[in-house]
């Protein structure tokens, strides 16, 4: 079944996004009573599409609750590499994306140009979420510089290509270690400066690594949430 999400509910009935219509009507060429599942303050509800396509019937709950709280912090890329990131981190489970300019990122937008990439990518993730059935819809943030990153409790997760003074994955992450909120920082091509290492370290992430194979900055999300998802059980 196709998903949407709702923002709106009263009663029994739902009421689909409009910009959601064109994509029923004249994309899926759905018909009233088409079973539909539709996200609505993060629980998925079975429903029946209404004969004016904008409100469904809720018939029963598809599922509840959406997992660990994940915060990738993602270096700034090319856009091919960016939807990447975004579209499967999404559908990996990420919570909450927050772009960072890093020494070494190659690509730099201004105001005008970030802002319009925003839209795009917020509207990658919302794409993804249905695709995934997703109980959110992940949060897209502004891009920031590396001091502004803020932690709170939680695994927090820096990957590193370091040799030295570096924890594995598997020591950083398992099921004593997991808890509902995991902050994930990794960089673009050439990975993080030493000195934004540093930072990161004193504000309290770990140096982790991934493995002996150093994998493309697009990979590490792809790697780190199949670890989580695996450690959680889901």
């Amino acid at each position: 079944m196709q998903q949407y999400f709702s923002k709106k509910r009263k009663d029994n009935i739902l009421y689909l996004n409009e910009e959601d219509l064109h994509h029923i009507k004249n994309v899926m060429r759905f018909k009233p009573g088409t079973k539909l599942i539709v996200n609505y303050d993060n629980i998925s509800y079975n429903c029946c599409l209404n004969e004016d396509y904008l409100t469904v019937n809720i018939e029963d709950i598809y599922k509840s609750g959406d997992g660990i709280y994940i915060h990738a912090y993602i270096p700034v890329l090319t856009e091919e590499k960016m939807s990447f990131v975004f579209e499967k981190g999404t559908e990996m489970g990420v919570s909450e994306f927050t772009p960072v300019n890093f020494e070494r990122c190659k690509f730099v937008l201004n105001k005008e140009k970030e802002l319009k990439k925003k839209v795009r990518w917020e509207k990658i993730v919302k794409e993804a979420s249905e695709q995934s059935r997703r109980i959110i819809i992940p949060k897209v943030n502004n891009i920031i510089n590396v001091k502004n990153i803020d932690i709170c409790d939680g695994v927090n997760i820096l990957c590193s290509l370091d040799k030295e003074n570096v924890k594995s994955i598997k020591k950083v992450l398992n099921e004593e270690s997991i808890c509902d909120k995991i902050n994930l920082v990794f960089g673009p091509e050439g990975g993080i400066s030493k000195t934004e290492e540093n930072y990161l370290e004193n504000i309290g992430f770990v140096k982790t690594s991934l493995g002996p194979n150093v994998l493309r900055t697009e990979t590490v999300i792809i790697n780190v949430c199949s670890v989580i998802n695996y450690v959680k059980g889901e």
